[in-house]
């Protein structure tokens, strides 16, 4: 770096404010199929995430006050909770409407943040996904499992185990697979909705009444979420998300074909465009934290998320399994981290940075495990990693990631969003080895 305070344009903040931007315009749009719920409901658990964060911060003396991060992760407890009652439902489940959906969120957002967020390390699970599961556990029957849901005589939900398509097998239809989703998802004032084609593909892509807030329009999910990628392209693990829209397009076609589906594309556009799964493939399964930092990990990533939410929603009943299947696959990732990374070498090859920018004054936070100095090292060093193996003293690690071809050129530090001076560590860690 030829000046001191020169680095890339990016930071953790900025990083964070983008996303949150990005969230509440998915807030707005949810206005539209569930009025000022979910405008309370995304205040509400914002408010109780940035309390926390900085009561956290007063109380510990390792934990940093970080009020855009805290804000993004209220908005996504917010977005990833579930509004609206659809007609079938056999009684009133309180948790999907207000009042006391509000206590839900709170309760939700304070285990997240303090559980899953601040409190550890290193986060081995997604704090929102896993805070959901937790507080929803008593009540998976209600509100997980859709087989209870139904009202005293009708035909139940289809499986998915099996065909399904728009065929009417009585009810007027609405026992068939495309029936069950309109009156599920569908405006609950059509009280018998045309089961067709048109209509299901509009209610999945365009307006859903029941379901993830920030799922409600599946179109506005993928506006916005690839505008943030082209923003923070070099920051953001879109990868996971080709990998797991393209795995679930694939195995929905798999299964449509070994169960003979009359109409293969509801399959797909039904594993593609419930809520849970848009909303989880963009802003859920990308989570910096507790994803693979190799970009081949990321690959793996995604494909295991989309081969297990197929598994889970096809066989348990589960229509929401992508969270499920979220927190699964976030368990693998301290191995997948493992799994692709660049072969460093002493031949020296410049990468394309991005433009630089200068900064009066660096604010350094934790790492947010982003990966960018991975891929601007001129040596193709794993920086992070070396900086982890030195901090514990790992002289082993220390030389398999071959720390001692670092040349101090700062790269890593140039692209950091968080400041952390990994170049620091990297010197030290090559100083260590050649000790040993």
């Amino acid at each position: 770096m030829s000046k001191v305070k020169e680095y890339s344009a990016m930071t953790k903040d900025k990083l964070m404010l983008y996303t949150f931007i990005a969230l509440l315009v998915l807030v707005g749009v949810s206005y539209l199929s569930w009025g000022i719920t979910p405008i309370i409901i995304s205040a509400i658990a914002v408010l109780v995430a940035i309390g926390i964060d900085f009561l956290i911060a007063k109380v510990t003396s390792d934990s940093e006050v970080n009020t855009m991060s805290a804000a993004v992760f209220g908005l996504i407890v917010a977005l990833s909770y579930s509004l609206g009652l659809p007609s079938m439902y056999a009684e009133e489940v309180s948790a999907l409407s207000a009042t006391d959906a509000y206590f839900f969120v709170i309760f939700i957002t304070a285990i997240g943040m303090g559980l899953f967020k601040k409190i550890p390390n290193r986060k081995y699970v997604n704090p929102a996904a896993a805070a959901k599961l937790l507080v929803f556990l008593p009540l998976i029957n209600t509100i997980l499992l859709p087989k209870d849901h139904l009202i005293t005589g009708m035909l139940g939900v289809p499986s998915l185990a099996g065909p399904i398509g728009y065929a009417v097998y009585g009810n007027n239809g609405l026992s068939s697979f495309a029936g069950y989703l309109l009156t599920s998802f569908g405006n609950p004032a059509v009280a018998t909705p045309l089961v067709t084609d048109t209509n299901v593909y509009n209610m999945m892509l365009l307006q859903k009444f029941h379901g993830w807030i920030g799922g409600a329009s599946s179109v506005a999910v993928i506006i916005v979420g690839i505008a943030l990628f082209v923003i923070c392209r070099r920051y953001i693990k879109w990868r996971i998300t080709a990998a797991y829209l393209g795995t679930v397009t694939l195995l929905a076609f798999a299964f449509a074909f070994m169960y003979a589906d009359p109409d293969p594309i509801l399959r797909v556009v039904f594993h593609l465009f419930i809520g849970s799964s848009i909303f989880l493939a963009f802003f859920m399964a990308t989570d910096p934290a507790s994803t693979p930092l190799t970009h081949i990990g990321q690959l793996i990533f995604g494909f295991g998320l989309g081969a297990l939410t197929l598994l889970i929603q096809t066989y348990m009943g589960f229509f929401g399994g992508s969270i499920l299947a979220l927190v699964l696959m976030n368990l693998t990732s301290p191995f997948l981290d493992k799994v692709g990374k660049m072969s460093p070498t002493a031949e020296k090859k410049e990468p394309k940075l991005p433009k630089a920018k200068q900064f009066e004054k660096v604010k350094v936070t934790q790492c947010i495990r982003c990966g960018a100095c991975m891929r601007a090292c001129c040596h193709k060093l794993s920086p992070i990693l070396i900086k982890e193996a030195f901090d514990k003293t790992d002289i082993e690690t220390l030389s398999k990631l071959q720390a001692d071809l670092c040349d101090g050129c700062g790269h890593c530090n140039f692209v950091c969003p968080a400041r952390i001076d990994v170049r620091g560590s990297v010197l030290r860690a090559k100083a260590l080895l050649r000790q040993e």
